[in-house]
Protein backbone atom coordinates (compact mmCIF):
# COMPACT_ATOMS: atom_id res chain seq x y z
CA UNK A 1 0.00 0.00 0.00
CA UNK A 2 2.70 2.24 0.70
CA UNK A 3 4.21 2.05 -2.20
CA UNK A 4 1.52 2.58 -4.32
CA UNK A 5 0.84 5.61 -2.14
CA UNK A 6 4.35 6.56 -3.04
CA UNK A 7 3.78 5.87 -6.78
CA UNK A 8 0.54 8.33 -6.93
CA UNK A 9 2.66 11.08 -5.27
CA UNK A 10 5.56 10.62 -8.79
CA UNK A 11 2.86 10.56 -11.01
CA UNK A 12 0.58 13.69 -9.48
CA UNK A 13 3.85 15.94 -9.83
CA UNK A 14 5.02 14.48 -13.54
CA UNK A 15 1.59 15.91 -14.81
CA UNK A 16 1.04 18.61 -13.13
CA UNK A 17 -1.14 21.62 -15.03
CA UNK A 18 1.05 24.76 -14.03
CA UNK A 19 -0.14 27.67 -16.22
CA UNK A 20 2.21 30.70 -17.42
CA UNK A 21 1.40 33.57 -18.37
CA UNK A 22 3.76 36.31 -20.51
CA UNK A 23 2.81 39.82 -18.86
CA UNK A 24 3.70 43.71 -19.09
CA UNK A 25 3.38 43.54 -14.87
CA UNK A 26 2.85 41.78 -11.85
CA UNK A 27 -0.70 42.89 -11.00
CA UNK A 28 -3.61 41.59 -12.65
CA UNK A 29 -4.41 44.92 -14.08
CA UNK A 30 -1.49 44.39 -16.44
CA UNK A 31 -2.04 43.21 -19.71
CA UNK A 32 -1.08 40.21 -21.30
CA UNK A 33 2.29 40.77 -23.03
CA UNK A 34 3.13 40.62 -26.66
CA UNK A 35 6.61 39.12 -26.55
CA UNK A 36 6.69 35.70 -24.44
CA UNK A 37 10.34 35.61 -24.38
CA UNK A 38 10.86 39.02 -23.71
CA UNK A 39 8.00 40.52 -21.53
CA UNK A 40 8.41 41.81 -18.63
CA UNK A 41 6.89 39.26 -15.57
CA UNK A 42 5.67 36.11 -15.50
CA UNK A 43 2.67 34.83 -13.87
CA UNK A 44 2.51 31.25 -12.85
CA UNK A 45 -1.04 29.86 -11.96
CA UNK A 46 -2.34 26.76 -11.78
CA UNK A 47 -5.30 25.22 -13.75
CA UNK A 48 -7.87 26.77 -11.13
CA UNK A 49 -6.69 30.38 -11.24
CA UNK A 50 -5.02 30.59 -8.44
CA UNK A 51 -1.75 32.71 -8.57
CA UNK A 52 1.28 29.80 -7.34
CA UNK A 53 3.91 32.34 -8.15
CA UNK A 54 5.18 36.43 -9.79
CA UNK A 55 8.61 36.32 -11.18
CA UNK A 56 10.51 39.48 -13.09
CA UNK A 57 11.81 38.03 -16.21
CA UNK A 58 15.52 36.97 -16.06
CA UNK A 59 16.22 36.78 -20.00
CA UNK A 60 14.07 39.13 -21.19
CA UNK A 61 17.55 41.75 -21.97
CA UNK A 62 19.31 38.30 -22.93
CA UNK A 63 21.17 39.00 -25.74
CA UNK A 64 20.62 35.64 -28.00
CA UNK A 65 19.11 32.16 -26.66
CA UNK A 66 16.35 34.38 -25.12
CA UNK A 67 13.73 31.10 -26.17
CA UNK A 68 16.09 28.57 -25.06
CA UNK A 69 16.22 29.54 -21.43
CA UNK A 70 12.65 30.37 -21.43
CA UNK A 71 11.59 26.53 -22.38
CA UNK A 72 14.64 25.39 -20.09
CA UNK A 73 12.86 27.23 -17.16
CA UNK A 74 9.27 26.04 -17.65
CA UNK A 75 10.52 22.80 -17.81
CA UNK A 76 12.07 23.00 -14.61
CA UNK A 77 8.59 24.46 -13.16
CA UNK A 78 6.36 21.72 -14.79
CA UNK A 79 4.59 24.33 -16.61
CA UNK A 80 1.87 22.68 -18.94
CA UNK A 81 0.80 25.69 -21.36
CA UNK A 82 2.02 29.19 -22.06
CA UNK A 83 0.33 32.32 -22.54
CA UNK A 84 0.87 35.67 -24.32
CA UNK A 85 -0.27 37.65 -27.24
CA UNK A 86 2.59 36.59 -30.03
CA UNK A 87 5.36 33.76 -29.95
CA UNK A 88 8.48 33.60 -32.29
CA UNK A 89 8.76 31.03 -34.44
CA UNK A 90 11.66 29.25 -32.50
CA UNK A 91 9.99 29.57 -29.31
CA UNK A 92 6.92 27.15 -30.63
CA UNK A 93 9.13 25.13 -32.34
CA UNK A 94 10.82 24.52 -28.61
CA UNK A 95 7.66 24.57 -26.80
CA UNK A 96 6.14 21.74 -28.78
CA UNK A 97 9.42 19.98 -28.87
CA UNK A 98 8.74 19.94 -24.84
CA UNK A 99 5.21 19.20 -25.16
CA UNK A 100 3.85 22.33 -23.74
CA UNK A 101 0.74 24.05 -25.32
CA UNK A 102 1.35 27.43 -26.14
CA UNK A 103 -2.21 29.91 -26.75
CA UNK A 104 -2.21 33.33 -28.12
CA UNK A 105 -4.26 35.72 -26.26
CA UNK A 106 -4.74 39.53 -25.50
CA UNK A 107 -6.27 41.01 -22.89
CA UNK A 108 -5.45 41.94 -19.56
CA UNK A 109 -4.80 39.14 -16.80
CA UNK A 110 -7.61 39.15 -15.11
CA UNK A 111 -9.42 37.93 -18.14
CA UNK A 112 -6.97 34.76 -17.92
CA UNK A 113 -8.53 34.08 -14.10
CA UNK A 114 -11.33 34.54 -15.15
CA UNK A 115 -11.33 31.95 -17.72
CA UNK A 116 -9.63 29.48 -15.72
CA UNK A 117 -11.89 30.23 -12.84
CA UNK A 118 -14.90 28.81 -14.66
Amino acid sequence: MKWIIIFLIICSSLFSNVIVVASTGETFEAEIALEASRCDYYIFFDNEGKVLETMKNPHKDVQGGASSKLVAMLKKKKVSEMIASNFGDKLIKQLKSNHIKYTIRKGDISDVIQSLQK
